[in-house]
């Protein structure tokens, strides 16, 4: 997920602020369901909208885009004014290097001469390191300075053969909002969610960073359609959770067992067929997801 800002003015993103009509806040060029998620800007919706890196862009490319975080909104009757911080740690982006994206950012046929906020579902640092428009020193320098103000949350130690109940470990792929949305119902029955952002590693790679946190008594794995594949040969591919998320379900099947174990299901999406057992829960909009994991987790002793 990331803050993508078109402005009409060359000077707009060298004084730290930048006001925008309501008209033009989340609005055009934003799925519906995010707009639906954050049009509100609500004290819980800055705080996520802050979380998220953000592309800063001149109006037909016309100069250099900048690569930085949302760092306050304050709403106005009729505007927004948005306070922000470029990231000294990635290079500008030249001229052409935002419709080069096109495609992968989901990028509106004439959105790049519009002045306008718009949130996109993307994983911006992952494309940006793909085409070679930042380093992976790059991102892990940004990630790092950006980690204080989101903090992994500390492992609560448990001793051999038992499991800690207060936290819920959750897997997650490129579906921000999936993984918002869950974060939201697991604080909301009284526990705290363990969620590996795509932040510094602090010296730990990924695996040492899930057996860290997968102490807990409970994980919840997000089948999302973030990716996609077919077998050799195939012409028809069908869509696919991101191969992290299927790995990290089975090492959490490994070590937990399959009971503290729930694996949810975003649309129609292909799901592993050599993992017998296995209860798969449908991400209906109607939230009755909501019941059948709370029943899960009931059965793997929390108290919700």
């Amino acid at each position: 997920m990331f803050n993508l800002l078109i402005s009409s003015r060359e000077d707009s993103w060298k004084s730290g602020s930048f006001e925008m009509d309501k008209s033009r806040v989340i609005n055009g060029y934003t799925a519906e369901e995010i707009k639906q998620r954050f049009k509100s800007l609500s004290p819980k919706v800055i705080e996520e909208i802050k979380s998220f890196p953000c592309l800063f862009v001149v109006e037909h490319e016309v100069i250099e885009s900048r690569v930085g975080r949302i760092t306050g909104i304050r709403v106005r009757e009729a505007s927004v004014v948005i306070k922000f911080e470029l990231d000294p740690i990635f290079p500008p982006l030249a001229p052409g290097a935002i419709d080069a994206l096109r495609s992968e950012i989901d990028l509106g046929r004439w959105e790049l001469g519009n002045t306008h906020w718009a949130i996109k579902d993307e994983p911006i640092f992952e494309i940006l390191e793909r085409r070679g428009f930042v380093t992976p020193q790059q991102v892990d320098a940004s990630l790092k300075l950006a980690a204080p103000s989101s903090p992994d949350p500390a492992p609560t130690p448990t001793p051999a053969g038992e499991f800690d109940t207060r936290q819920v470990f959750v897997v997650h792929g490129h579906d921000e909002i999936a993984k918002l949305e869950m974060a939201e119902f697991v604080r909301s029955v009284g526990l705290e969610p363990i969620i590996l952002h795509m932040q510094a590693s602090s010296g730990r790679t990924i695996i040492e960073k899930i057996e860290s946190y997968s102490n807990v008594g409970f994980g919840v794995v997000l089948y999302t359609p973030c990716d996609t594949g077919a077998p050799a040969g195939c012409l028809t591919a069908r869509y696919r959770a991101r191969q992290n998320v299927v790995f990290e379900h089975g090492f959490l099947i490994g070590k937990l067992g399959r009971s503290r174990v729930a694996a949810m299901v975003k649309g129609p999406i292909e799901t592993p067929n050599d993992i017998s057992g296995v209860v798969y829960i449908q991400l209906d909009s109607e939230e009755r997801w909501k019941d059948e994991l709370t029943k899960e987790m009931r059965a793997a002793g929390y108290q919700v």
